[in-house]
């Protein structure tokens, strides 16, 4: 008898798991909940939003900046808590692609191990990743205070490109998964350092540009919007 192969899918989150990108939605929801008066700071969150377009300050700056605007200097357990579940229930599964729904549900059923590894705030993603069945989550990781409050500044670096490929092998060492197969699914070539720790690298999307670019880098291309898709991604 032969034990079965270590296996473990990768999957971004916005515009992969989820169509719609989630930070900036999140905090416009969550005002709009709770303190509809915050958005009459959408003008600053729109200054917040050009001068990062435009190179001033990098996700590291800008995101808390934005959170703190919209939600506050702090943000209590059990509210973050209740946002993030709530915010969840309202994203899922109504804003999952048809096809990402059948990868998650044929990685499950092949005995892949689901990890969920993206930029967006720890609290909220790991909400999501819960609603989907995830077992586990990578996400940008921010300071608490002594009293357990959230607070807008990152702990750490924002959970992206490369920083997001090294905290991805850290999980993998850490639970035992280094030689595991591993396949990874993302829209977006910013996630190109955690294609290279994967045996089957799948680039989300659709159209001659991304059927290009995946094939520039020897990459595999899934149609999310598609739930056949899924029939393409059987293990290598």
């Amino acid at each position: 008898m032969t034990d079965t192969p270590l296996r473990v899918a990768v999957y971004d989150l916005d515009r992969t798991v989820l169509r719609t990108p989630t930070f900036t939605l999140f905090l416009l929801w969550a005002a709009r909940r709770e303190a509809p008066w915050r958005l009459l700071l959408l003008p600053a969150l729109a200054a917040l939003m050009i001068g990062y377009a435009l190179g001033l300050y990098g996700r590291d700056r800008f995101k808390p900046a934005a959170i703190r605007l919209m939600l506050g200097r702090t943000i209590a357990q059990t509210r973050a808590e209740r946002l993030a579940t709530r915010f969840a229930a309202w994203r899922v599964p109504r804003d999952v692609p048809p096809g990402a729904a059948a990868c998650i549900a044929r990685d499950r059923a092949a005995g892949f191990r689901l990890l969920m590894a993206t930029a967006a705030p720890e609290f909220y993603a790991r909400a999501i990743a819960d609603a989907l069945g995830f077992d586990a989550v990578i996400a940008s990781r921010h300071r608490r205070d002594a009293a357990g409050n959230w607070l807008p500044a990152l702990d750490g670096p924002n959970c992206y490109g490369a920083e997001k490929a090294r905290r991805v092998a850290e999980w993998l060492a850490a639970n035992g998964c280094e030689g595991a197969h591993i396949r990874a699914y993302s829209d977006h070539v910013s996630d190109a350092p955690t294609f290279a720790l994967a045996r089957e690298a799948w680039l989300v999307g659709r159209g001659d540009k991304v059927a290009r670019l995946a094939a520039k880098h020897g990459w595999q291309v899934a149609d999310f919007e598609d739930a056949a898709a899924a029939a393409s991604t059987e293990v290598r």
